[in-house]
């Protein structure tokens, strides 16, 4: 189980003293990185329609050609867009702690989310783009290259989903009914007994297996209700999806229902975390640790 203490106990507080670097204003992102993000998608596409080989990184994920030429685009045009705002992307090289720490600001960037979906060839990865501010998620933008639907978002905005050739709508998370069942979204590649047994004590309840981000999506949306992951993610997988579902009138928490942050601890490993769209409910309850004894 990933690590659960409070975010801030490692990193303290976000560097709040220094000023941060400059950006358009957070509306005036939509276009370009929207454009961005379907150039990258256009050039993961060229990999997928193709035959492609599969690597592995040193922590035994997967990577292939389709990560790395979509971590190029990303990263040169959000250098170009924002020269003095660092670039935190899955491919990126690590940098030590004490160096990010120091940055008020950053994009945090998975360039293909979903790279085993990618491999099996169902369609269901993403490109995640968020920026950060003070630790927080301010803007964030996913977009699936197979049918260029796109979910963003930005602080203070809505949260809105685009369909190609259409007009982009507003979305919003659904309260559930007394009688109805949890809708749960969940991984296709990642189904361990930590999660069949908070599912066993939750109860009644419909599964839909989805791939990458398009998870927190489908909670925004309304389309789901809750995505409890128990397992391993970094912050680049939840920063995008975190804005959206918090603009849509979400959460995405950890177990102890806190908002994660980012940036802000060594690790760049997230916290097993709830991703839910109705707060009337305590989603920790049904942890098996924390299950009420009748």
């Amino acid at each position: 189980m990933a690590d659960q203490h409070n975010p801030q106990a490692d990193g303290g507080d976000p560097p709040a003293a220094q000023s941060a670097p400059s950006a358009p204003p957070l509306p005036e992102l939509l276009a370009p990185v929207l454009a961005l993000a379907q150039e990258a998608a256009e050039r993961i596409l060229e990999v997928y329609r193709d035959v492609f080989q599969v690597s592995e990184k040193a922590d035994r994920s997967p990577v292939t050609a389709a990560d790395l030429v979509s971590h190029e685009v990303l990263t040169r045009g959000l250098t170009r867009l924002t020269p003095a705002i660092p670039v935190l992307s899955e491919e990126s090289a690590a940098v030590p702690y004490l160096e990010r720490r120091q940055w008020p600001r950053l994009w945090l960037v998975d360039p293909l989310d979903g790279t085993r979906e990618f491999i099996k060839r169902n369609d269901e990865f993403s490109i995640n783009i968020a920026l950060v501010e003070n630790q927080r998620a301010v803007f964030g933008l996913i977009l699936m290259p197979v049918g260029g639907v796109c979910y963003y978002a930005w602080a203070g905005g809505g949260a809105y989903k685009l369909v190609p050739g259409q007009a982009a709508q507003p979305i919003h998370t659904r309260r559930i009914g007394p009688q109805q069942p949890v809708r749960i979204a969940g991984s296709r590649s990642y189904r361990g007994r930590p999660l069949q047994t908070y599912l066993e004590y939750l109860g009644r309840h419909d599964y839909l297996a989805v791939g990458s981000a398009l998870k927190s999506c489908l909670v925004a949306e309304g389309k789901a209700d809750l995505y409890p992951r128990f397992g391993p993610t970094a912050e680049w997988d939840t920063a995008a999806a975190q804005i959206i579902l918090e603009e849509a009138g979400g959460h995405l928490t950890d177990t102890f229902m806190r908002p994660l942050r980012y940036n802000a601890r060594p690790t760049l490993i997230n916290p097993d975390f709830f991703a839910f769209g109705d707060s009337s409910r305590d989603w920790s309850q049904y942890l098996p640790r924390r299950k009420p004894h009748f």
